[in-house]
C-alpha cells in the first residue's frame, strides 16, 4: 500500500461475501411482509438510503410498515458543491452548531423517505427531552473513521449510553416492531455515532418489557468476514429506489452514472442491489425465515442479559449476601432512629420513623438494581421486618420497639414495624417497574466469532 492509499477513506463493500446458508430475508419464520413492522435505526439523515436503501424499499413495496429512527440531524455533515457551502463543517464559524445545516437534512431526509415508500419517521430525543447531536468524525492516517476533536458536548458520541438506549426503547415500545435493524458493532466503516447507534439499540432490549421485544434484531455488515458465525441475510433490494433516495440527500451524496456515488471526498463507491446483515439477536420463539435454527451459528437467545453485558445480573451467592446485609443495616439503623420525634406545640413529627420506612424503600429498589434479580427484592424487607420483630418482642425491659397510641414514641413504633412492611411492598411495585423492567435471568450465551 502506498503513502497516499493508507490516507485515502476506505468503506466497506456491500455484498462482497455471502455465506452458504445465508438467508434472503430479515423477517422471522411464518410472518408475512404485509404483516411486519420494521424499524431501523440509523445514526444521520443520508444513512438510511446509502447503507438500507435498498432493502427498506424492498421491505415497503411487500407490504410491510417500514419505520426509521434517526439519532441526530447530521449537523456536522461536510457539503457538496457551492449552494450551501456556508453550513460545511469545514469552513462555518467554530461556534456554529449546524442547526441550520439539520433543518436542510431534515428536509433530504423528507424527500429520500417518500422514495423508500417509509411508513413513519422520528429522530430521536433524550428521556427529559432535547435532541443528540452529529459527533462528526475525521479520518486517520489509515484510512479509517475516528473521532473528530470538535465534538459538541451534546453529541450523540458524548451522551450517556443510558440516555440513547432509552430514546431506542421509547420508539420500539410505541411501535412494537417484530424486526429492528441498525448497524453491527463496527458501525459499517466506524463512524463514531454509528458505532453509538448500535450500543444504545443493544442496550435498549435490557429496558424492554417481554412484550415489546423485537423477534430478531439484525446489524448491517460492514467489513467482510469469512470467519463470522453468525447468521448472515443477504438481500437483494430496490436499487432505483436507492438510487433516487441517496440523490435526495443532495447535500451530502452525488450519484454518478453507472450506479456509483462519492460523498465530499469524492472516493468514487458503488451503489449496490445487494445489502448484508448478521443476525446480532433472536427473540427464544423466532427464527429468520429459511433458517434451520438460530442456535446452529452461535445467536444469542434475545435477552437484555445477552444484549448489554452491563447489565448482567450479580451472581446468586453475592445477590443473596447483599440483600441479607442491606437488611440487617436497614434494620438495625431503622430501630435506632425511630425513636427520635421532634415535639412541637400540641402536635409532634415522628421523623425518626418517617426516614427509617423511607430506608428501607430506598434499599428495596437499590437492592432491585444491584442484584437484577426479582426474588432479592423482597429480602431486605423481611430481613428489617425481622430484626424489628426482635426488638419488639424480646424481654420486656429491654425492648427498643414498643408499637403503642399511648405515648409518641408509641405511634413512631407502630410506623416504624406497619412501615417497614409497606415500604417494601411498595419498593417491590416501583423496582419491578423501573430497574428491572424487562429483566431475565442470567445465562444467556454469548455471540462466538472465530
Amino acid at each position: 500500500m502506498t503513502e497516499a492509499d493508507a490516507a485515502r477513506p476506505r468503506y466497506p463493500q456491500q455484498g462482497a461475501h455471502r455465506d452458504a446458508d445465508a438467508v434472503e430475508t430479515l423477517l422471522p419464520e411464518g410472518l408475512a411482509a404485509s404483516a411486519a413492522t420494521v424499524l431501523f435505526v440509523h445514526a444521520h439523515p443520508d444513512d438510511e438510503s446509502s447503507s438500507t436503501g435498498a432493502t427498506m424499499a424492498r421491505l415497503a413495496r411487500g407490504g410491510a410498515a417500514v419505520h426509521l429512527l434517526t439519532m441526530s440531524r447530521g449537523e456536522m455533515g461536510e457539503i457538496i458543491g457551492p449552494e450551501h457551502a456556508e453550513l460545511d463543517v469545514r469552513t462555518r464559524d467554530p461556534q456554529d452548531p449546524g442547526d441550520a445545516l439539520g433543518a436542510l437534512r431534515e428536509t433530504e431526509l423528507s424527500a429520500a423517505l417518500a422514495s423508500l415508500g417509509v411508513t413513519g419517521h422520528r429522530f430521536a430525543e433524550r428521556p427529559k427531552g432535547g435532541a443528540f447531536r452529529d459527533s462528526g468524525m475525521s479520518w486517520a492516517a489509515d484510512g479509517t473513521a475516528a473521532p473528530d476533536p470538535r465534538a459538541a458536548p451534546d453529541c450523540l458520541m458524548r451522551a450517556e449510553l443510558s440516555q440513547a438506549a432509552e430514546a431506542v426503547a421509547a420508539e420500539i415500545r410505541r411501535l412494537r416492531p417484530e424486526v429492528v435493524v441498525t448497524y453491527d458493532a463496527d458501525g459499517g466503516y466506524g463512524h463514531p455515532d454509528h458505532r453509538r447507534t448500535h450500543e444504545a439499540v443493544m442496550a435498549a432490549l435490557a429496558l424492554l418489557p417481554d412484550g415489546a421485544l423485537p423477534r430478531l434484531v439484525w446489524g448491517e455488515e460492514g467489513e467482510a468476514d469469512a470467519g463470522d458465525t453468525r447468521r448472515q441475510a443477504v438481500i437483494h433490494g430496490d436499487l432505483p429506489a436507492k438510487e433516487r433516495a441517496m440523490a435526495a440527500h443532495a447535500t451530502q451524496i452525488r450519484v454518478d452514472p453507472g450506479h456509483t456515488f462519492r460523498y465530499s471526498n469524492d472516493v468514487v463507491q458503488p451503489i449496490s442491489p445487494v445489502e448484508t446483515y448478521r443476525l446480532l439477536a433472536a427473540r427464544a420463539d423466532a427464527r429468520p425465515a429459511g433458517a434451520l435454527s438460530t442456535s446452529d451459528r452461535g445467536e444469542d437467545a434475545l435477552s437484555p442479559d445477552a444484549a448489554d453485558p452491563e447489565q448482567e445480573p450479580a451472581g446468586p451467592v453475592s445477590s443473596a449476601i447483599t440483600a441479607v446485609v442491606v437488611g440487617l443495616l436497614l434494620g438495625f439503623l431503622g430501630t435506632m432512629l425511630h425513636a427520635s420525634v421532634a415535639y412541637f406545640d400540641g402536635w409532634y413529627l415522628p421523623w425518626g420513623a418517617i426516614l427509617a420506612v423511607l430506608g428501607v424503600f430506598t434499599g428495596t429498589v437499590w437492592t432491585a438494581g444491584y442484584t437484577r434479580r426479582r426474588g432479592m427484592t423482597l429480602v431486605p424487607g423481611l430481613v428489617a421486618f425481622a430484626v424489628v420483630g426482635l426488638f419488639t418482642l424480646g424481654r420486656s425491659d429491654s425492648r427498643l420497639v414498643i408499637p403503642t397510641l399511648e405515648a409518641p414514641i408509641g405511634v413512631a413504633g407502630i410506623i416504624w414495624t406497619l412501615g417497614t412492611v409497606l415500604a417494601t411492598a411498595v419498593g417491590v411495585v416501583v423496582a419491578d417497574r423501573t430497574v428491572l423492567r424487562g429483566s431475565r435471568p442470567a445465562g444467556g450465551r454469548r455471540r462466538r466469532r472465530r
